[in-house]
C-alpha cells in the first residue's frame, strides 16, 4: 500500500505538531440503564487497560449525549473474540455493533452478507472526507465501505535505552548487528527480545518484516486481490529462519509460546528484557514502567541482500467497528460509529493509547507526546510503503495455519521451509 498524499500529509502535520466478559475483564456483559432503544455492542478491549480505558470514555460519553438508547456491553480479550464472533456469525446471532479486524477477517463477514454497507451515510456531512484516504481500503470491498477504522499501527522495535546506555549497547541498523548484540545481551544475562506468543499474533512482525526486507512488500495485497502470481517467494524460508534462529539462540523468553504478550511486557519494563518488536502501542503499555525505565525505538533491521526497499514500514489499521445487517436499530448503531470516530474520542484515544488513529487531526502533538510524534517524522515518514498487517489481511482459515506455523517455528517442530510452503499454500487458498 504506497502512501498517498493525504497520509503524507497528515504524518507531517502529526511530526510538526471476543470466554465473553464485562469490559473490565469480568465475566458476564454489561447493561446499562437507559430508554427504549437497546443497543449491543461487542468489542475485544477486555484485559488492557489503555484500550479499557479509551472504550469506557467512548461508551459514557455515548450514553450520555443519547441517553435515549440502552446499551448492552459484551467484551472479551482479543484471542477469544475472534472466534466467538465467527461463532454468533454463524448462527445468526450477530450483534448491532461489533470490533472487527480489517482485511481478510471482516470480508469473510461482508462475503456472507451479515455487513451492513456504510456508504450511504459515510457521504453525509463529509464523514468519510475525515478519514485518512490510507485507512479506507481495508474496510472497503467491491467498491463499498463495510467498517469504520479506528487506529492504525507501526510496528517498531522498542528498546530500553537506560539499559542500553548502561550496558554501552549500541542500537543496531543491520540484522548481522541485530544478532551480535542479541548475543552480547545474553550473555549479560537479560532475554535480548520479549516476545510472549500465546495469543499468536506477536510473533507474526518478526516473519512479515524479515519478508518485507528479503522479498518486498504488498504480497498480501497480491493474494487478496486473487493475483495467481502472488507468492512469497523462496525469500519465506530465510523470513521463517529468522524467527527460528531467534528462539534456537535462546533469544526469546523459555516458553514464548506459552507466555501472553503483557507478560513479555512485564520482562522488558522491568529491565528481564532488553528489546520487544510491537506496535505503537507500546508507547501506551510503557506509561507505567518502573523508575529509570526509558523507552526508546530504531527501525526493524536491514538485509544487505534483501530485494526489498529496507526503509518500508510493518503499519495499517489495526481494528475498526462495524454494523451487522440485521441490527434491529441501524441508526443507533451508525450513531455510535460516528460517535467512536468523533474529533473527541479519537483525540482521546491518541492521549490514552499514544498510537495514531484514522481520523484527520487527531494525532496531533499535544495529544501523542514527543515519543510517538518522532516515530511518526523520523520512521514512518520516511518510509516508502506502509505494508499491513498480514493476519488482518488473511482469511480465517489462512490465519489460523500462519499463527500454528509460526508457532511451530518456535518450538522447532516446523523447519523453515516446511513453515515458508504451509504459509504460502494457505495463503494462495484463501480460505
Amino acid at each position: 500500500m504506497r502512501i498517498r498524499s493525504a497520509w503524507r500529509a497528515a504524518l507531517a502535520a502529526g511530526a510538526a505538531l471476543v470466554m465473553l466478559s464485562a469490559c473490565a475483564g469480568a465475566g458476564g456483559s454489561a447493561d446499562t440503564s437507559g430508554g427504549g432503544k437497546t443497543l449491543e455492542i461487542w468489542h475485544a478491549y477486555a484485559g488492557q487497560k489503555d484500550k479499557v480505558e479509551f472504550i469506557e470514555y467512548a461508551l459514557d460519553t455515548f450514553k450520555k449525549a443519547h441517553p435515549d438508547i440502552k446499551v448492552k456491553e459484551v467484551s472479551a480479550e482479543q484471542s477469544s473474540y475472534k472466534t466467538k464472533l465467527q461463532t454468533a456469525m454463524a448462527s445468526g446471532n450477530a450483534p448491532d455493533v461489533f470490533y472487527t479486524l480489517p482485511g481478510g477477517y471482516l470480508k469473510a463477514f461482508v462475503d456472507s452478507g451479515q455487513v451492513l454497507r456504510l456508504d450511504d451515510e459515510l457521504a453525509k456531512q463529509g464523514w468519510r472526507d475525515s478519514f485518512l484516504e490510507s485507512s479506507l481500503p481495508s474496510v472497503t470491498f467491491g467498491g463499498s465501505t463495510y467498517a469504520v477504522p479506528i487506529d492504525i499501527d507501526a510496528a517498531l522495535v522498542w528498546y530500553n535505552k537506560a539499559l542500553f546506555d548502561a550496558k554501552g549497547w549500541q542500537v543496531p541498523t543491520t540484522w548481522p548487528e541485530f544478532l551480535d548484540l542479541a548475543e552480547k545481551i545474553k550473555s549479560a544475562g537479560v532475554v535480548p527480545v520479549a516476545l510472549g506468543n500465546k495469543d499468536s499474533w506477536p510473533a507474526t512482525f518478526w516473519f512479515q518484516y524479515a519478508e518485507m526486507r528479503l522479498h518486498g512488500s504488498g504480497v498480501m495485497s497480491g493474494f487478496g486481490a486473487g493475483d495467481k502470481n502472488a507468492t512469497f517467494g523462496p525469500e519465506a524460508k530465510d523470513a521463517a529462519g529468522v524467527l527460528q534462529t531467534l528462539a534456537q539462540k535462546g533469544y526469546l523468553p523459555k516458553g514464548a509460546n506459552g507466555m501472553s504478550d503483557a507478560e513479555a511486557n512485564i520482562l522488558f519494563l522491568n529491565g528481564k528484557a532488553a528489546m520487544v518488536l510491537n506496535g505503537t502501542w507500546q508507547i501506551g503499555m510503557s506509561a507505567e514502567a518502573p523508575a529509570g525505565f526509558e523507552l526508546g525505538y530504531f527501525p526493524f533491521p536491514t538485509f544487505a541482500a534483501g530485494k526489498g526497499n529496507q526503509s518500508d514500514v510493518l503499519a495499517g489499521v489495526a481494528a475498526s467497528f462495524a454494523v451487522s445487517e440485521k441490527a434491529k436499530d441501524k441508526e443507533a448503531a451508525l450513531a455510535f460509529l460516528r460517535h467512536i470516530t468523533s474529533p473527541e474520542v479519537m483525540t482521546k484515544y491518541v492521549q490514552i493509547r499514544k498510537t495514531m488513529v484514522a481520523r484527520k487531526g487527531a494525532t496531533t502533538p499535544e495529544a501523542a507526546g514527543p515519543l510517538l510524534a518522532g516515530v511518526v517524522q523520523d520512521v514512518i515518514g520516511k518510509a516508502d510503503t506502509l505494508d499491513p498487517f498480514y493476519d488482518t489481511a488473511m482469511a480465517p482459515k489462512t490465519t489460523e495455519t500462519y499463527y500454528s506455523t509460526l508457532q511451530g517455528l518456535i518450538d522447532g517442530s516446523i523447519p523453515p521451509a516446511a513453515a515458508s510452503e504451509a504459509i504460502e499454500n494457505a495463503a494462495k487458498a484463501g480460505k
